[in-house]
């Protein structure tokens, strides 16, 4: 099975594309195309957007005297904003996936369910895949905009939770509040279909062992931002 049919497998049928998977691990197609993918749409995003009233939203009404806010939206110009979000995708995604495939080779080793790093790290970058078609939608939203469109970072998230609350990107929870999509439900499911797959456990114990670390990062996130 190429890449491309597992990754259509992986879509009709999860349990098929992860035993694929466990027997012939990789990763670097959906690797690169994730965070090219992403960092595209950060420079896009941050190409098209009214800075001015981005910088607004982000900084007028947060924690601060006048001069910090003043001098911090100085500083965080059209460039600055653009190239260090691509630069951070480009280091961050990687990293991430890579704590996650260490988490999943710890918790397996903990409960004898024994694979190697770049299984695991096979399995942490092939759960994400469902992250590109919210980069597809994200793109068509985009593609719609006027030059300095007036558009928030979590109006790209299709059907987020801040579409409903409408929190600004100043406030500490928007960024928990836009994660809460279809898509990050998505990835979630597929990873609990994937760890029951390679474990042969139950339904519980890969779903333990699959939300463990979101449940303990949001719930946490949860406390500071609310």
């Amino acid at each position: 099975m190429n890449n491309l049919s597992l990754a259509g497998t992986l879509i009709t049928s999860p349990s098929a594309a992860f035993t694929e998977l466990r027997e012939r691990p990789r990763f670097w197609l959906p690797l690169i195309v994730l965070v090219v993918g992403v960092a595209l749409q950060q420079y896009w995003y941050f190409s098209i957007v009214d800075i001015e009233w981005l910088k607004d939203r982000m900084y007028g009404s947060a924690e601060m005297t006048a001069e910090q806010r003043q001098a911090m939206m100085g500083m965080m110009s059209r460039n600055i904003m653009l190239w260090s979000s691509v630069a951070s995708v480009a280091v961050i995604m990687p990293i991430m996936m890579a704590l996650s495939a260490l988490y999943f080779l710890l918790a397996g080793k903990i409960t004898n369910v024994q694979y190697s790093f770049k299984q695991w790290f096979s399995f942490s970058v092939w759960c994400s895949v469902p992250l590109i078609i919210g980069l597809v939608a994200s793109y068509g939203i985009m593609l719609i905009q006027d030059p300095n469109a007036q558009i928030g970072p979590s109006e790209l998230s299709v059907f987020s939770a801040n579409e409903f609350f409408q929190l600004p990107p100043s406030h500490r929870g928007s960024q928990l509040l836009t994660q809460l999509n279809p898509i990050t439900l998505w990835t979630w499911a597929v990873t609990i279909i994937g760890i029951k797959t390679w474990s042969n456990r139950s339904w519980l114990y890969s779903t333990v062992v699959a939300m463990l670390p979101s449940a303990i990062i949001y719930g946490i996130w949860a406390v500071i931002a609310f």
